[in-house]
């Protein structure tokens, strides 16, 4: 009886260490600072170099804009030429009069000029001109948005991992405590001959094996957090806790998708482009002004240098084009009508993908479910391998066998459990929800 009351202690002082251990570590835990997946999606978009591009998308608009506005503005510009002609205008007279001599125009022409041009109606080219600049800057700042958002599935991916990773880690750890209870258990059993050395050394065998599946995981897991971390830019280490998101999933939930929001765009912008087309042939209306400084002047008879001015008043307007107007403005519908096909499609795939997600979220519901009833009776069975084991019913190999068939439906059910929450996840992000 004396080795039972040795093994009792044993088990006692083991049971007294292991909980300290796990009080030790949830302490640690909690000092340890907690990143969750929202954060990550939120760093990886704003720490992304393509983010940068919403400002200069923003900055071209505002000056073009700007350049739009200034056709308002009169023009004001500085001119200067100077011309040789091979041949002038003369002015012949049937009878030669006495003292008098035909005027000559010089073959030479110097001329300096400031002109000035005011539009009074461009048939509204600027102000369409602005509506064109307002739908690409939004096309463009919305294709961003699609691009960064596709960060998130890339981080939902090394997320989820890492968190498997983990859950595998801690899984493994525990089966480690309760393998070294048994080692010390049964180390007490062998000093009084009461098994024999190759049941000890099963044991210590199978603990050398999870140490070795605790390196690689410990490998994979650092992996993964520099990905992680070079992705999101957050300080991450292995000690860091990553937080395992909750969600719940309507399949009725309507898609709040950036692609849908930059189909409706690119249509717009294309009837901007339309409307602003429409415009090259309204009439167009100005005012002008000419000062100069030449010679010769206005009168071309004289030749001097001297100062002339003109103003006046003009009109162009585009009659007919040949249907040029009209054909750009049929190939501009049929690119909206190619954008609309793009969008059906992308929501026909992504039907598709949603149904997949679906299935996978109903797949692993069930197997949540499942796998906690296998993991009430592996544990039920380990407990009475762990009774036969200490009345020598069976060997350590067998209850090594029990142990490991516990461990792997505990890792299992986490797995399960983990992949669950990942196909939730999967399914907001692909309905844009998050």
């Amino acid at each position: 009886m004396n080795w039972k009351n040795r093994y009792l202690k044993s088990i006692i002082g083991s049971s007294v260490l292991l909980i300290t251990i796990l009080f030790c570590d949830t302490a640690f835990i909690q000092a340890q600072d907690t990143i969750t997946l929202f954060e990550c999606h939120r760093s990886a978009i704003e720490t992304h170099p393509l983010y940068v591009q919403k400002d200069l998308y923003l900055q071209s608009k505002e000056l073009n804009q700007k350049n739009n506005s200034v056709n308002w503005y009169p023009s004001l510009d500085l001119n200067g030429k100077y011309t040789w002609q091979n041949e002038v205008v003369e002015i012949p007279f049937p009878v030669p009069v006495p003292g008098f001599d035909s005027p000559l125009m010089p073959h030479y022409n110097y001329k300096l000029t400031l002109d000035v041009q005011q539009t009074l109606y461009d048939g509204g080219i600027s102000r369409k001109g602005k509506e064109l600049e307002e739908a690409v800057y939004q096309v463009n700042n919305q294709a961003v948005e699609v691009s960064l958002n596709q960060l998130k599935g890339q981080v939902n991916n090394i997320f989820f991992y890492i968190l498997i990773l983990h859950q595998q880690e801690a899984t493994l750890k525990l089966k480690q405590n309760e393998l070294l209870a048994r080692m010390s258990s049964m180390e007490s059993l062998l000093s009084n001959e009461a098994i024999l050395p190759a049941d000890l050394s099963v044991l210590k065998a199978e603990s050398l094996k999870v140490e070795q599946q605790l390196a690689e995981i410990s490998i994979s897991k650092s992996s993964a957090i520099a990905m992680l971390k070079d992705l999101t830019s957050l300080e991450i280490s292995d000690m860091s806790i990553l937080a395992l998101p909750t969600s719940e999933v309507e399949p009725a939930m309507e898609s709040l998708l950036p692609e849908h929001i930059l189909y409706d765009l690119q249509i717009k912008n294309l009837d901007a482009s339309i409307r602003l087309t429409e415009r090259q042939r309204y009439p167009k209306a100005f005012v002008f002004g000419q000062l100069g400084y030449g010679n010769p002047g206005l009168n071309f008879f004289r030749d001097e240098f001297r100062g002339f001015y003109i103003v006046g008043a003009g009109l162009n307007w585009k009659i007919w084009d040949w249907s040029k107007t009209s054909r750009k403005k049929q190939v501009m519908a049929v690119q909206q009508e190619i954008v609309r096909s793009r969008k059906k499609a992308f929501d026909k795939n992504l039907n598709i993908q949603l149904e997949e997600l679906m299935a996978n979220i109903i797949k692993y519901e069930e197997a949540v479910g499942r796998d906690k009833e296998i993991l009430q009776l592996r544990e039920e069975i380990t407990g009475a391998a762990v009774s036969k084991l200490e009345n020598g019913v069976i060997t350590s190999t067998g209850y090594i066998t029990e142990l490991n068939a516990e461990t792997q439906a505990r890792i299992q059910l986490d797995l399960h459990r983990i992949q669950l929450e990942q196909a939730r996840i999967s399914f907001l992000t692909s309905k844009g929800i998050i």
